[in-house]
């Protein structure tokens, strides 16, 4: 489990030959990183803080602006999987809080939606596919994204997933 706390990714474009940093909006407020390895450091230390150091999920978000000649302008959303059944160090309610967070984000008709889908399990149970179908009925918003594909069972493979066939 890597993603316990959403973090709000707004890139910001800068003109021509401006060296990228990055700046946290609530917490570190002030501060311009232009390591970028320390900017991964601070984000996995602000989850930590906020979240603890086992399984759990909060709902708090982590505001990184980054700027750069590079970059469009656009927001990324980085969220949690939605969890079903709480593990240890979780919540009774992490279904609720999962979902919740998910669908405040997606429900913005200005949302576009990455539904992250793994090869290697079976997409029509997906909570997320189900959650994008019932939001986005005609998919005019949703595109899916399918992981894992290098560690799918011997012998299968994900063709009518890539092809649309599957659902």
């Amino acid at each position: 489990m890597v993603t316990r706390r959403p973090l709000e990714l707004r890139l910001n474009h800068q003109p021509e030959g401006t060296k990228p940093w990055a700046e946290f909006s609530q917490e570190l407020k002030g501060q311009r990183f232009t390591d970028f390895g320390q900017v991964r450091d601070k984000i996995i230390e602000l989850t930590e803080k906020v979240c603890g150091t086992s399984t759990n999920i909060v709902d708090n978000p982590i505001v990184l602006n980054v700027y750069s000649h590079t970059c469009p302008d656009l927001t990324l959303i980085d969220l949690p999987g939605i969890t079903l059944i709480p593990i240890e160090g979780q919540p009774a309610n992490i279904e609720q809080i999962t979902r919740g967070m998910a669908e405040r984000y997606v429900n913005d008709s200005r949302t576009i939606i990455l539904c992250v889908v793994a090869a290697n399990a079976d997409m029509a149970t997906q909570e997320g596919l189900r959650m994008a179908r019932r939001i986005d009925p005609k998919g005019i918003r949703t595109v899916g994204v399918i992981t894992k594909i290098d560690i799918m069972d011997r012998g299968t493979n994900a063709k009518r997933m890539i092809m649309n066939q599957e659902i």
